[in-house]
């Protein structure tokens, strides 16, 4: 991709996005006046606005770009991994979005002290921060690489505007500013989707063509590397990354009753199944799409071919918009998340117990902006080095600390018989069990010589995941058995089930109307906004298509961004 892809008309869709993002955390600004405001919406964010943030937090710009070169590859597996999120959301939803709820938290490791003991919240608390913030740098920096081909600009230059964007409207507007911000992302991400599929089909010459063109070899189960072993192993990672990531759970006990979280969890589920397909069928047909694709050798390209192939000219600025807002939704929620956890589970814990509010706020935005920093510096860090097999040490890395910082997590909220013994205990076997099966594929690699096949490769990272989650278990369940509990802590156990046996109350889940309608009124005037970038977008674009395309989606999100009275009263006029 080059800078001469871009016209005019993609500019004003980019720049008017990045635009209103910034104005969208300005305005939640004021309203930031406690800890729970900044880091928990107050317990009032909508079920569906939760939803939809829940949906766009699985998503970046290299899920586009990863799981588009798996479908051309491989096919269907690339549809089956996706929807691992679905049985994760509904699971969410049956199990864990009340007990989230119900433990009455504005961060999630801060009940961990009422459930186990001070050192198991802080061992948590810290051990999770180091994968996260890696990771985030790293989505920076994949979605710095795309915008930096597409604008023409220094990668250097695009990693500081994608970060800076994300600090501030996250350090401004706390997890409210992040939903609605969201959403905004949410329908870009959609118009972006429901664009390039008809299209692809319409290229084809119908449907009935466009799906006869999908090679018969695209459509089994497992195919490839991709077989059972590592497929169920990875299901597991899902589920268990989806209810206990901090950023995930935050969506859960941000809303105003446990049902309000189940509905949310259900909503993304929903998305997550009919979404997947959507996304994933262009890169299915790009074979006969694009026939001299095929012998390019870069199938990791294949979703930014197909941009260029099927949109036409001026509409390339929606997908950036759309990308880069992919890796946003996921950035801002654990910048919010983790700073939370440093400021409510670390600084106001331990060195500030007297804080205020106010200055819990306060404390929080450093936080933020302090760790909005080293992500960017870990990005640029990252630009500089050899990315891809920094990238592979990361995913690996990650796949060994999951299990050990996130299932204990878990099964506080579920199992009473688990002791904090039983919690640290889960945690030493996941990372031992973690190292050592980490150890003997360096050493089985070592010496095979890099001859194993990638199956195999796959094949073993299925069986470390199992081991990993295995080992965790079995150290959640002997420390537990084997080691003694104090009184105290049996009676915090108690204590803590007794709540999370208690519903949430009226008055506890009474929405503020003024915030309510708030976060109503800015969602019209984003979606308003959104609208008129498209029409603006659409009278400068050259090609025709291009034009009537964003005339059209424009217009209607113009009616969708205003008052149903307003609707209503202008249909009755209408008669």
């Amino acid at each position: 991709m080059n800078s001469t892809h871009l016209l005019m008309s993609d500019y004003v869709v980019i720049l008017g996005y990045f635009a209103l993002v910034l104005l969208i955390g300005l305005y939640f600004r004021r309203q930031q006046k406690t800890a729970s405001d900044f880091f928990a919406g107050g317990h009032q964010i909508s079920w569906w606005l939760a939803g939809i943030s829940l949906y766009m937090s699985g998503f970046s710009a290299f899920t586009f770009i990863v799981y588009s070169e798996m479908a051309y590859r491989y096919g269907l597996p690339a549809i089956l991994l996706s929807w691992t999120s679905v049985p994760a959301c509904l699971l969410g939803g049956m199990l864990f979005a009340k007990r989230w709820r119900r433990a009455r938290i504005i961060t999630p490791v801060e009940f961990l002290e009422a459930r186990c003991s001070l050192p198991v919240r802080q061992l948590f608390a810290w051990s999770a921060i180091p994968a996260k913030v890696f990771d985030d740098a790293l989505k920076i920096f994949t979605t710095a690489v795309f915008l930096s081909a597409g604008m023409g600009i220094e990668i250097k230059i695009s990693i500081l505007v994608c970060g800076v964007i994300v600090i501030v409207y996250t350090l401004l507007g706390g997890l409210l500013a992040l939903v609605v911000t969201d959403y905004l992302q949410f329908i870009m991400k959609a118009l972006a989707i429901l664009l390039l599929l008809p299209l692809a089909v319409w290229r084809l010459g119908g449907v009935h063509v466009a799906l006869t063109s999908i090679p018969a070899n695209l459509m089994h189960a497992t195919n490839g590397p991709y077989r059972w072993t590592y497929m169920l192993s990875y299901c597991l990672i899902v589920i268990i990354s989806y209810n206990g990531n901090w950023s995930f759970a935050q969506k859960y006990y941000s809303v105003p009753d446990e049902r309000s979280g189940k509905k949310a969890a259900y909503l993304a589920a929903a998305l997550n199944f009919a979404g997947t397909p959507i996304m994933l069928l262009p890169a299915f047909m790009a074979r006969r799409l694009t026939p001299e694709f095929a012998t390019s050798q870069k199938p990791q390209d294949v979703y930014v071919h197909l941009i260029f192939t099927l949109l036409p000219a001026g509409m390339i600025g929606i997908i950036v918009a759309a990308l880069f807002s992919a890796t946003m939704a996921t950035v801002s929620a654990d910048l919010n998340a983790i700073a939370g956890v440093l400021t409510k589970d670390v600084y106001q814990r331990i060195f500030r117990p007297a804080s205020s509010e106010r200055g819990l706020v306060a404390a929080g935005r450093a936080m933020t902006l302090l760790l909005g920093t080293i992500i960017i510096g870990i990005s640029i860090w990252i630009g500089r080095s050899g990315r891809d097999s920094l990238f592979h040490i990361m995913v690996t890395a990650f796949g060994v600390l999951l299990a050990p910082t996130l299932l204990p997590l878990l099964c506080t909220l579920v199992f009473r018989g688990l002791t904090s013994k039983g919690v640290i205990g889960g945690f030493a076997f996941g990372m031992i069990s973690g190292v050592a099966t980490l150890t003997a594929k360096a050493i089985f690699a070592a010496k095979t010589g890099g001859a194993s096949t990638q199956t195999l490769d796959f094949q073993l990272e299925g069986i470390s995941i199992f081991t990993n989650i295995g080992m965790t278990c079995l150290g959640m369940y002997l420390g537990s058995v084997l080691l003694k509990v104090s009184a105290e802590e049996q009676e915090r156990s108690v204590a803590f089930f007794r709540m999370i046996d208690t519903p949430i109350s009226a008055e506890e889940s009474g929405i503020s109307k003024g915030k309510s309608n708030s976060s109503d009124h800015i969602i019209r005037l984003a979606t308003l906004a959104v609208g008129l970038l498209l029409i603006s977008s659409g009278a400068l674009a050259q090609a025709p298509a291009a034009h009537w395309i964003d005339a059209g989606v424009g217009v209607l999100f113009l009616l969708l961004g205003l008052p149903p009275r307003r609707l209503f009263f202008w249909a009755r006029r209408e008669r």
